[in-house]
């Protein structure tokens, strides 16, 4: 099915991965106009198994389509917030390279970093310096690599979570249980404010307390950490959001243009590049043709403004004919004209079929230009002109004479009206 041209546009996929304790979650979602559809699987002891026993794991499984993003755990990642003048995003990327180390405890060769931009105005600007070492991230994309996994695209859970709650209003807070402690993401409008580690509940409870959100989702169960009682409104994800989140970045675009690493150039897929083949093409045919034409259609006028010049029997020639093509396109007009007016009668036979009820039968059928009357019997004839009002086709509905009972005790009609083409 991907072989067909276009189908890729008109149905993107995306494939999310994300890490849950050992094991590697692997999420494809598809799009089928508005309509989303995912796929989970889950390759178990992924971060401890080595790359001869990971790369017969998905020989069975589905291929992958579309982009493929990874997650990276928020407790392997450093993030700083800091504040500068405003400038372009891209020159502060590159001025970190040089002095990253004065906002984080690891020199610019030791990790892998991006910035994302939180908020700015006239004077300064909000980032977020996220960075996870390299041997770390290495780690997990040999592995991958076995798996001939390779993501185009690298970002962190807080920002996997943000196709979730992209259409929430106010501050929500998404809390997954890591092993030894909590992560705590707080968003405001769907765009990410803050993400934290917290050691224990009694962080967490305060953190909570500190940012009274309005909602709060967590990823796994929140052991009661919130009291029933609370005002705050408390949902649960699914274990496989983070995935599933990393994967919908991959059909439609989300506030976030994070990433760590790219591990390959984006490019575009064949339906794509056909489609940019095919919308040059319609450009050019649509700009170059009729300029080709008009050129043409110049050097024709010449040649028989010179004919005309020599040949004045000629001119008068082309002169009639012209008048006749005249005449013609108005014989056309006129054609079209009355057409527009005309309704076949088969139109106005098979409009009475599908309008009329079931106990009611017609004998005659006489259809004069926009005229029509039919003549039968019913078991309520008055009800019948209401429903011939009623349809787009029929105007001016009434009796053409009056209704008399038959022994059967059934209304014998005679109703007339106008017939309207619909517009």
């Amino acid at each position: 099915m991907s072989r067909i041209p276009f189908v890729g546009i008109f149905s993107p996929r995306g494939t999310g991965l994300s890490l849950y304790g050992n094991d590697l979650v692997i999420t494809s979602v598809s799009k089928q106009l508005i309509k989303l559809s995912h796929e989970t699987f889950i390759v178990k002891d992924f971060l401890v198994k080595d790359g001869q026993q990971l790369k017969p794991i998905l020989v069975q499984q589905k291929k992958l389509d579309g982009e493929i993003i990874l997650s990276v755990p928020r407790e392997l990642c450093v993030i700083r917030e800091i504040e500068f003048p405003y400038a372009n995003i891209k020159e502060l990327r590159e001025a970190l390279t040089y002095q990253l180390d004065s906002f984080i405890p690891f020199n610019n060769e030791d990790v892998y970093f991006d910035v994302h931009l939180l908020s700015h105005n006239r004077h300064n600007s909000k980032v977020l310096i996220v960075a996870v070492k390299k041997e770390v991230l290495d780690d997990i994309l040999s592995r991958l690599k076995a798996l001939e996994i390779i993501p185009s695209r690298v970002i962190i859970t807080p920002f996997a979570f943000i196709p979730l709650i992209v259409d929430k209003r106010g501050s929500v807070v998404i809390i997954n249980k890591n092993k030894n402690n909590y992560n705590y993401n707080l968003y405001e409008n769907s765009l990410l404010k803050l993400s934290s580690i917290a050691r224990n509940e009694d962080e967490l409870t305060k953190q909570l307390k500190t940012g009274a959100p309005d909602e709060v989702f967590f990823t796994n169960k929140d052991n009661g950490i919130l009291q029933k009682d609370s005002p705050v409104q408390v949902s649960q994800m699914d274990e496989n959001s983070e995935s599933y989140g990393a994967a919908l970045y991959g059909i439609s675009g989300y506030p976030c243009k994070l990433s760590l690493i790219k591990l390959r150039r984006k490019q575009l897929n064949p339906q794509t590049s056909a489609m940019c083949f095919l919308i040059g093409f319609l450009v050019l045919f649509i700009f170059l043709i009729p300029y080709i034409q008009k050129i043409n259609n110049l050097a024709t006028l010449k040649t028989v403004d010179s004919r005309i010049k020599s040949i004045k029997k000629d001119v008068k020639i082309v002169e009639k004919t012209k008048e006749k093509m005249e005449l013609l396109e108005a014989t056309v007009i006129n054609v079209d004209k009355i057409s527009e007016k005309y309704i076949p009668r088969i139109d106005v036979i098979l409009e009475l079929a599908r309008i009329l009820p079931n106990d009611a039968w017609t004998k005659t059928i006489k259809i004069d230009n926009n005229l029509f009357e039919i003549e039968g019997d019913a078991v309520s004839s008055t009800n019948l002109i209401p429903i011939l009002e009623d349809s787009p086709l029929f105007s001016t509905v009434g009796l053409a004479s009056p209704v008399t009972k038959t022994q059967s005790g059934r209304e014998k009609f005679r109703i007339k009206g106008k017939i309207e083409k619909q517009k």
